[in-house]
């Protein structure tokens, strides 16, 4: 049996370790310009990433929490000409994603409905949105998780039958694609996250609007700046959400390298995959435009703990993503559910997330994989 190592969930240090002269040039003419909020840094990775994306209009903000809500004032503004949505109206999600999700849509004053997923792809099942709109319907959030895309087709031609906006939740997905479109581009806006762990992240939080309508766009650069559409003068009851230089800065030295290190996150997962499909009882991602932000595979329920502390045990980062469904939380008690959600239900019961990252070597991935067939022989014909 191979010797323990210890082998992290995110591994920042090596990133960083790649990066350090590009990501220490950027910080010095950061301060060099002493230009903190919305700065040339901003002003540059807003064009950059606008480009990338083939988007119009692109937003830095505070946080991708920001981004969705955001967006969510940003649309209701524009379709109801208020500035929140009426606690009657209605925006169909996922249970099975981060809080922020269904947080923006409480706090943009609507209701979140939540639907079941598929459950080989983690995200939104779009039989179930069809099955969810009535005429409270306003619009449609998919999470793209994990970084694999949505089903975009399907959720698009819903939305366009039943005159509601998507605002698709990218913020596990920078850089993934559909049918030669990023994400973030397909629906009405995206809002992505630059939170560290992510495929592009910063040092503290960041977000970013993308969008090719003019007006959301206006819209949301006046919420950033606290509604206002001109200095001490409020249109809007908005909010201080302007991405500061510094976290910019850090972004543009790191953005270069997005499509390489998601190949990479690629490559990681084929290694992965080859080394564990042959085990029963475990479920690997699809690989159909998938980047990875995080590898995320699914076992039985009465194994999964056992095999997180396996695990954890011999060294490895694994982790949970999500425990809980957003369902099973207080704080969204008075969320509506439509249909069962037995399948975003077992998912938070049985997934289990690996370590990846464009770092990881070779001989930790063989030593992840022995690990989980050594747990999986132990355990043949009982739990797994």
């Amino acid at each position: 049996m191979s010797k323990k190592i210890n082998i992290p969930s995110l591994d920042l240090k090596r990133e960083y370790a790649f990066l350090k002269k590009g990501i220490n040039r950027q910080i010095k003419d950061c301060l060099g310009s002493q230009q903190w909020i919305l700065g040339t840094q901003v002003k540059e990775l807003e064009s950059k990433v606008s480009k990338y994306l083939k988007a119009k209009y692109t937003i830095g903000v505070a946080s991708g929490t920001d981004a969705l809500l955001l967006s969510l004032r940003s649309l209701a503004i524009q379709i109801k000409n208020k500035e929140y949505f009426n606690g009657d109206d209605e925006i169909i999600t996922t249970p099975f994603t981060f809080v922020a999700t269904a947080e923006a849509i409480v706090r943009s004053g609507a209701k979140p409905v939540f639907v079941d997923i598929n459950p080989k792809s983690f995200n939104i099942n779009p039989e179930n949105i069809k099955r969810a709109i009535n005429k409270n319907t306003v619009g449609i959030i998919p999470v793209h998780l994990f970084g694999r895309s949505s089903e975009m087709n399907e959720i698009s031609q819903i939305a366009k039958e039943n005159n509601l906006f998507i605002l698709e939740d990218v913020a596990q997905a920078f850089g993934a694609g559909f049918n030669g479109k990023k994400l973030g581009t397909i629906g009405n806006c995206g809002a992505f996250s630059f939170f560290p762990s992510k495929t592009l992240g910063s040092y503290g939080d960041a977000g970013l609007i993308a969008t090719n309508d003019e007006q959301l766009a206006s819209i949301a650069k006046i919420l950033r700046v606290h509604g206002q559409t001109a200095q001490y003068n409020a249109k809007y009851i908005g909010y201080n959400s302007r991405l500061d230089s510094m976290q910019a800065a850090i972004l543009l030295a790191k953005f270069k390298y997005v499509d390489k290190f998601n190949g990479l996150r690629q490559k990681v997962a084929r290694k992965y995959h080859n080394g564990l499909k042959d085990i029963k009882g475990i479920q690997l991602p699809n690989s159909y435009g998938h980047i990875y932000n995080l590898y995320t595979i699914k076992t039985k329920a009465d194994t999964r703990d056992k095999m997180l502390k396996f695990l954890n045990d011999a060294g490895i980062g694994a982790r949970i993503y999500y425990p809980f469904g957003l369902n099973k939380m207080e704080a969204f008690r008075t969320a509506k559910i439509s249909g069962n959600l037995d399948n975003a239900d077992k998912a938070a019961k049985s997934v289990l997330s690996l370590p990846i990252n464009p770092f990881l070597k070779d001989k930790e991935i063989d030593y992840i994989i022995e690990k989980i067939r050594v747990f999986s022989k132990e355990r043949a014909g009982s739990a797994i």
